[in-house]
């Protein structure tokens, strides 16, 4: 209950109104929206409705209403600070047994440092946003890199687009310098599968899409799941056509890209050449 209560007081505090305001808009008394963000009292399916609908987050009701119904435990995913929109992507990737990545033209967030998170965040802002946007953007994507770190956490298997890797939004050469590093870390890392792609030129294959993650669950009953990152939110798709897709369009990736085991070269070449 407590969980819902936080998300509740959050996305009010996010819409920039007060309790009283929010009652008002709502139809409900101020002590009501007391209570409910205070966890002294559930509040109604209606109620959550109402309020996520005032708060601009009515097409992720469902999602709330899981962890009100207690239909799922709750995660890291489901803090206050982690947008809705976010949520049931970074679940299933908490989940998932292996994950497979395509950006064009960025790193893959599981593989980006600090600066470079905070760096494309930045980037990739609308006019007029706060910077402290794009800092909890940036801190969000520090969490998520942790699933890479547990003992039984996931393979990654990501085929890095030659652009991301020449021309990072990175204005300082160290910076630049340490995300290669870190990059060239990843690939000694069992768990780490890393591929350059070749120019189009030479692979005679241009993906035409957004970047996509797909996900394989170790669960048999989990079909794999197709995630399209777009430009305001991550778009999960289940649709079995989809994910073929995607899938064949991962593979012809993979296959046209540089082998792995010299990923570390690439890399080092590339390092030679920054400053």
């Amino acid at each position: 209950m407590s969980v819902v209560a936080a998300r509740l007081s959050s996305l009010r505090a996010g819409a920039g109104l007060s309790m009283k305001s929010a009652a008002d808009a709502a139809g409900l008394n101020t002590s009501t929206i007391f209570r409910i963000e205070h966890g002294l009292v559930a509040p109604r399916e209606g109620t959550v409705r109402t309020l996520l609908q005032l708060y601009g987050e009515g097409e992720h009701v469902a999602r709330v209403l899981s962890l009100l119904r207690e239909e799922r435990v709750p995660g890291w995913y489901d803090a206050p600070g982690v947008p809705l929109a976010l949520s049931a992507f970074l679940e299933l990737e908490d989940r998932a047994q292996i994950i497979y990545t395509y950006c064009p033209h960025q790193i893959p967030p599981l593989l980006q440092t600090p600066a470079y998170a905070l760096s494309a965040a930045l980037a990739g802002l609308l006019p007029g946003a706060a910077y402290e946007r794009a800092a909890a953007m940036a801190s969000l994507i520090t969490v998520r890199q942790q699933v890479l770190d547990r003992q039984e956490g996931p393979r990654l298997w990501a085929v890095l687009d030659r652009t991301a890797l020449l021309d990072p939004p990175l204005s300082r050469a160290e910076d630049r310098l340490a995300q290669l590093d870190a990059l060239t870390a990843a690939t000694k890392q069992q768990h780490i599968a890393l591929q350059v792609a070749r120019p189009v030129a030479e692979s005679g294959y241009l993906y035409q899409g957004p970047p996509f993650t797909l996900l394989r669950f170790a669960d048999p009953a989990s079909p794999d799941t197709l995630v399209l990152h777009l430009l305001h939110a991550p778009v999960v798709i289940e649709d079995r056509r989809r994910v073929e897709e995607h899938q064949q369009a991962f593979a012809r990736l993979s296959l046209s890209a540089l082998p792995v085991d010299s990923t570390a070269d690439v890399l080092d070449e590339i390092r030679n050449s920054t400053t």
